[in-house]
């Protein structure tokens, strides 16, 4: 457990985590596009929801659809790779426990990944509601979606888990950082395209349907979170084996 906080330390703490968190928030207001974030009908007073509606607007845009894979592999993603090649690990694995070390880089790297675009969305409403809540106008009926964005959350920090975790895996197995930060996109649009050309009936392989559903799917986004957190254990058993692989090779 004291390994996976350090991980967690040192990714959170870090210059890319912070710099793929801001790219999620002002990817979220370039999607929403500015005629969201500067409305001409400031001065006759905004939809109550006008704040919601912009984050929703943002989430489901191109460029927040095709930037997620990419945001989340910048924090920890080569994280094993850098101190296998720096000679690092050998000494640093005599002070701690193998079997610890090898689930600190397993899972730190996809949390790290999937809270960078978490947090993008959690700063974003932040800003909306300060900017926009005292200028929309006051309706006692109306129903805040704070279940609906907080699914939603959820949805990105897994697919960043997940896109961050396959990132690492590549990276690991190819010992090249390239596949850690490209491979993901790569993947990512060949599964779009796949999905949207070839096999229209299977959009269940198609990431951005993930990230913004256009078809039914069983359970909502339960059934959609439940997909990814499948093929992240998957990935990450995987990684697991390479990893191990690595330091006793």
């Amino acid at each position: 457990m004291e390994e996976i906080k350090t991980d967690l330390k040192r990714a959170i703490y870090s210059l890319p985590f912070l710099l793929a968190s801001i790219a999620m928030v002002l990817a979220i207001a370039i999607g929403a596009g500015a005629k969201m974030v500067f409305p001409k009908e400031i001065g006759l007073g905004l939809n109550f929801n006008y704040h919601w509606d912009l984050i929703f607007q943002g989430l489901s845009s191109n460029i927040v659809l095709m930037i997620v894979p990419i945001i989340c592999t910048l924090p920890y993603t080569s994280a094993f790779l850098d101190e296998y090649k720096s000679g690092f690990l050998k000494p640093y694995l005599i002070k701690c426990d193998k079997s610890a070390y090898i689930r600190g880089k397993v899972l730190t790297g996809g949390i790290s990944g999937g809270l960078a675009l978490a947090l993008g969305i959690l700063l974003s409403y932040f800003l909306a509601s300060l900017i926009y809540k005292p200028l929309q106008i006051a309706d006692p009926q109306a129903i805040s979606p704070i279940n609906i964005l907080l699914k939603k959350t959820l949805v990105f920090f897994l697919c960043g888990f997940l896109w961050a975790s396959l990132g690492s895996l590549l990276a690991n197995i190819t010992l090249s950082k390239y596949m850690a930060y490209g491979a993901p996109l790569v993947i990512y649009y060949v599964l779009v395209i796949l999905s949207e050309r070839y096999f229209h009936s299977v959009y269940v392989i198609n990431p951005e349907e993930w990230l913004a559903p256009e078809n039914y799917w069983p359970g909502g986004d339960w059934g959609i979170m439940l997909l990814i957190i499948l093929l992240s254990l998957i990935i990450m058993m995987v990684n697991d084996v390479v990893i191990e692989g690595r330091i006793e090779g």
